[in-house]
């Protein structure tokens, strides 16, 4: 069994309680227009060109066996993306490390190596968490890891924002201890509009989330989006009487503009307006006002 891997990140602090181990699996159904980690929607492995190390030595050029890089073009012109199969020899030869990899095969032996690996640091608290992309659409594999990590006594956590097959979803919170749930809009023709899909399924599967596993809500807050008042009380009103207290408020943010030019993709973020403090204050009463804890960011 295979998991295609875009990160892991040891010692995080802020995917769950105590010491852990995030694992970023690639992949995602959603096609959110604020996404801060673009390279993790594709489910396959992608090529990153971080232009500001390019010497345009031509060593790329030589080796391209579909002639997609041209040294004679910079930024965003570098590389035609319709020719290249993905091959990699570009980040075989160059010397600068302008060329990368994004995405990594992993089986479910070499994944729970490096699990254990960091096992020493998880003290009582901590453990994996396994995010996305969105980790039920990998399914078999975050139940397959997360069946091994319970039977080694290991905490789990699924970063997920219930976009995924159900009966899967089911089995996967037999084996966890946390979820951390996004909800990005209850309504669902807005959530198609921003994100390329309904929320019916979603919403199923959250009800399941918070009957089933004790749970803490996300929401990216993107302005004009989803901060609108009356989509921010029925969240907190479907939070709320789902018996769930914690709620996390995440301001949009452009960390992920960089990723965007790794994979020669246009920026989205100018088309979003930066929250005031206002605004974010606000929303905060709302949620408050329906007895939910919030904080602002993840914090664990």
């Amino acid at each position: 069994m295979v998991g295609l891997v875009s990160e892991i990140l040891n010692f995080s602090t802020r995917d769950g309680p105590g010491i852990r181990t995030t694992v970023f699996l690639k992949g995602c159904p959603l096609r959110c227009k604020w996404c801060s980690n673009p390279e993790t929607i594709e489910k396959k492995i992608q090529l990153f060109y971080i232009a500001k190390r390019c010497r345009y030595c031509g060593r790329c050029e030589a080796v391209c066996p579909q002639k997609a890089i041209s040294s004679r073009y910079s930024y965003p012109n570098r590389i035609d993306r319709k020719k290249c199969d993905g091959c990699m020899k570009c980040v075989e030869v160059c010397p600068y490390q302008a060329f990368r990899i994004s995405g990594e095969e992993y089986t479910a032996d070499a994944l729970m190596k490096v699990i254990e690996r960091d096992r020493c640091f998880y003290g009582e608290d901590g453990g994996v968490t396994i995010s996305g992309g969105e980790a039920l659409s990998s399914g078999e594999f975050v139940l397959e890891i997360f069946r091994r990590c319970k039977e080694q006594g290991i905490g789990t956590v699924l970063d997920t924002s219930g976009c995924g097959n159900t009966e899967q979803l089911i089995k996967i919170l037999e084996h966890t201890d946390l979820v951390l749930l996004d909800i990005k809009h209850m309504d669902t023709e807005k959530h198609r509009l921003w994100t390329g899909v309904g929320n019916d399924l979603i919403l199923k599967n959250a009800e399941i989330i918070m009957s089933s596993a004790e749970t803490r809500i996300s929401v990216p807050l993107v302005a004009d989006v989803n901060t609108d008042p009356g989509n921010i009380h029925a969240t907190a009103k479907f939070t709320s009487e789902n018996g769930v207290e914690r709620i996390d408020i995440n301001p949009l943010h452009t960390l992920g503009a960089g990723k965007y030019k790794y994979l020669g993709i246009r920026s989205p973020y100018k088309q979003f307006r930066e929250l005031g403090k206002n605004e974010i204050d606000r929303i905060v009463e709302i949620f408050n006002s329906y007895g939910l804890q919030t904080g602002i960011g993840r914090m664990m």
